[in-house]
């Protein structure tokens, strides 16, 4: 091959990489304040399956934890209090586990000694991680009664903080009242 044609079919080879890539470039874009939540769910402890369309009107605040995950478990005691504080006003957390197929015995232990009442999914296919394009655990989600993300949190936070609060009581306020 000539150096002119190699340069050629160089030029055209990356051309249809570039288009590749960008054709689908929203496609790997992580989900953002302002987005509307992407459809997403996953099997209870239960076995039941729970999505946030179940939630629909509601605010939901979507966590993505690990019982490996030390920051997730000192996340969880705050979380309970916001599901406790704000429960009857139709806010709920979803908890989603990406921790190993077969291990929803250790889920439940988790849950039961760090007193966890809220909806557990567990996950381990992580199709959460690629629906939401999560970086890692622990990330956060606070999904407005519109269905639009209101917050993103990546690695912990601190579910009690004077900041969490007002963005949970601007999301149950701005979009009214409770789907009855």
């Amino acid at each position: 091959m000539t150096t002119r044609n190699a340069r050629g079919a160089a030029g055209i080879a990356a051309a249809l990489a570039f288009a590749a890539c960008s054709a689908d470039a929203n496609e790997f874009r992580r989900v953002a304040v302002g987005d509307p939540a992407p459809a997403y769910a996953a099997p209870d402890l239960a076995g039941d399956t729970v999505g946030l369309s179940d939630f629909g009107g509601d605010v939901v605040l979507l966590n993505v934890w690990a019982t490996w995950c030390a920051p997730c478990r000192r996340e969880m005691p705050g979380l309970e209090e916001l599901q406790r504080r704000f429960g009857l006003e139709g806010f709920h957390v979803l908890g989603v586990s990406v921790d190993a197929r077969g291990a929803e015995d250790a889920i439940r232990s988790f849950a039961d000694e760090l007193g966890v009442s809220f909806t557990l999914l567990h996950d381990p296919d992580e199709r959460v991680s690629r629906t939401f394009r999560t970086i890692g655990v622990p990330e956060s989600f606070l999904i407005g009664r519109d269905g639009v993300v209101a917050a993103r949190w990546i690695g912990a936070f601190e579910p009690t903080h004077p900041e969490t609060l007002a963005a949970v009581r601007a999301a149950l306020d701005r979009s009214g009242a409770p789907a009855g």
